[in-house]
């Protein structure tokens, strides 16, 4: 076969099912694969994540794996005849929406923006995750400049009533940490 497949969702789910068990092989998940026609060349997206949500992915696993995959792809039929590709392989990142329990695992303690199903929104910390809901202390923005943020009692929210819920990245400065780092690592 000569080029790449027509049918980009039927060909990530053969992907999928194809290097799951590559990926799994060094202890991780499988969460997407995505592939996105680019020029002559089709790009293939690949996100693998830690099982257990408690831990994140290091850049030598993350070289490991992607060695792992291309490996496979470079045996695939398809592949190897094909067009030239080009693989990318990631963790999820930042952005990524929280929709499994490992998700909200490991963004215990982070900010986190939720839209539930009656249309509300809201910004607060997770606190706590459980097995059918997690537990936020919401924080309101307050109503003038200069005042305080207005941080609510934790309530519970049902996984099945949050439509979406995102990582809120918090970008605060600790001076103090800056003051006591060694300006001897700091230098060339």
């Amino acid at each position: 076969m000569t080029g790449m497949p027509a049918d980009t969702e039927q060909e990530a789910q053969r992907l999928t099912a194809l290097l799951s068990k590559e990926v799994e092989s060094h202890g991780l998940l499988l969460e997407e694969v995505a592939l996105r026609p680019s020029g002559k060349q089709m790009i293939v997206q690949i996100i693998v994540d830690k099982a257990d949500g408690h831990e994140t992915l290091t850049l030598d696993e993350l070289g490991e794996v992607t060695t792992t995959i291309s490996n496979a792809l470079d045996k695939d039929a398809v592949y190897a005849s094909s067009a030239p590709y080009e693989l990318e392989v990631s963790s999820p990142g930042l952005s990524r929406p929280l929709t499994a329990q490992r998700h909200w695992i490991r963004a215990l303690n982070r900010m986190v923006k939720i839209s539930l199903a009656d249309g509300t929104k809201l910004r607060g910390r997770l606190l706590e995750v459980n097995d059918g809901d997690v537990l936020i202390a919401e924080h309101r923005e307050p109503a003038k400049k200069g005042m305080k943020v207005k941080v609510l009692e934790p309530a519970a929210y049902a996984f099945e009533n949050i439509r979406k819920a995102v990582v809120d990245p918090e970008l605060n400065f600790d001076d103090a940490l800056f003051d006591t780092a060694d300006t001897e690592d700091l230098e060339g």
